[in-house]
């Protein structure tokens, strides 16, 4: 009996080192494990008019998480605040110069109740790009590199509603479809958002009635962005504009406007990259005047050897409130650097922050500081 066992042990060993593993045989196994741990040093501190200072300090974790990078999926565990767990799949077949690639996200804080994030599937060949889905809408904004940047209440992010617009006036759970044509130096990319948000739903996109319920609506429109580059020069327009109307036809609701535009521009001159920007926005939303934030923003970066940088950057923001404005000028200054090794990078940098009112609110208007040290470990 122990003979018989030993022969059917040694013939499985046999077969499993003869065979194929599954990921070999599928094209699916783990191909790459990246990630990155960080850790950072903070320091604020926030005088406003008519109040006491506020400081603090803290050491915290930032941005840690890790990737399973397979032929056609990506797990990714990420830490920001918040646990993310998210199962990225992805297929791409091609046919000469013409592919179609699909993609979905799966996941969310946890695996016990999983949500469906970006999914689109997109048509593209050497020169023209179709997608259809949700898929989020591109970025043009840039800080430099802005370690620290230092705040009283306004910032180049909030000012465009945190959490939807931003900065780059991203539209919020844009799902529709995207064009992008490349014509030597100049990419162009068309946007036509085509959605629905429900009235139970949290977004700033909804439409209100008369007594200021939200209401079931539909929101279509355009964003179209240019991208020229001429040599050392880069120059990027956007624009946007959206359309609401109530799903119910017996719905009268309050008006409502969202619309903005956006010019950045870049030159690298040699060691020295130098950008310039622009971005403003016209909201409305029920009875009153409209608000139009707007933001100017600029940065140098200069490459100074061995992986080294150093960087300042400012930008003047407005929150575009009629009669009542609130402005802030914010400037910062970092230093950037491999911390022993090259994989491992710090980041040191200070920021100040001077904001004015209007308004004659008190705890508005005010001074800031701010300090920040960041180390971080990518693999």
């Amino acid at each position: 009996m122990k003979k018989f066992k030993s022969l059917m042990l040694a013939a499985l060993a046999s077969a499993a080192l003869a065979a194929p593993s599954f990921a070999e045989g599928h094209g699916n196994g783990i191909a790459g494990v990246t990630g990155q741990f960080q850790a950072s040093m903070t320091y604020s501190s926030v005088s406003k008019d008519n109040d006491d200072t506020v400081t603090t300090q803290n050491t915290s974790p930032g941005v840690n998480n890790i990737n399973f990078a397979g032929d056609n999926y990506n797990f990714v565990w990420e830490e920001d605040g918040g646990s993310t767990v998210k199962l990225k799949v992805h297929h791409t077949i091609t046919n000469g110069d013409n592919t179609v690639s699909g993609a979905a996200d799966f996941g969310g804080s946890s695996f016990a109740a999983p949500a469906i994030g970006d999914v689109y599937i997109k048509g593209a060949n050497k020169s023209f790009s179709l997608q259809v889905g949700k898929f989020g809408t591109s970025n043009a904004y840039s800080n430099g590199l802005g370690e620290s940047r230092a705040s009283v209440g306004l910032s180049n992010t909030n000012v465009f509603i945190e959490d939807a617009y931003e900065e780059n006036l991203d539209i919020p759970g844009f799902r529709g479809l995207q064009a992008n044509i490349t014509a030597g130096d100049v990419a162009i990319e068309v946007a036509v958002p085509w959605m629905n948000e429900k009235a139970t739903g949290t977004s700033v996109l909804l439409l209100q009635d008369k007594a200021g319920a939200k209401v079931d609506t539909n929101i279509t429109g355009i964003r179209p962005k240019v991208t020229l580059g001429l040599g050392a020069v880069n120059v990027t327009a956007l624009v946007y504009s959206l359309s609401f109307s109530p799903e119910d036809g017996k719905v009268d609701p309050d008006e409502k406007t969202s619309s903005g535009f956006q010019l950045m521009g870049n030159v690298q001159a040699g060691a020295a990259k130098l950008e310039l920007g622009y971005t403003s926005q016209e909201v409305k939303d029920q009875a009153g005047d409209a608000t139009t934030p707007n933001v100017m923003n600029g940065a140098v970066t200069v490459a100074l050897g061995g992986g080294s940088k150093v960087g300042a950057s400012f930008d003047m923001v407005n929150d575009g409130v009629a009669d009542a404005e609130t402005t802030a000028t914010r400037l910062a200054a970092t230093y950037q650097t491999p911390f022993f090794v090259e994989s491992v990078t710090l980041s040191v940098g200070i920021g100040t922050a001077t904001q004015k009112t209007d308004d004659d609110v008190n705890g508005v208007a005010g001074t800031a500081s701010s300090a920040e040290a960041k180390w971080t470990y990518a693999f």
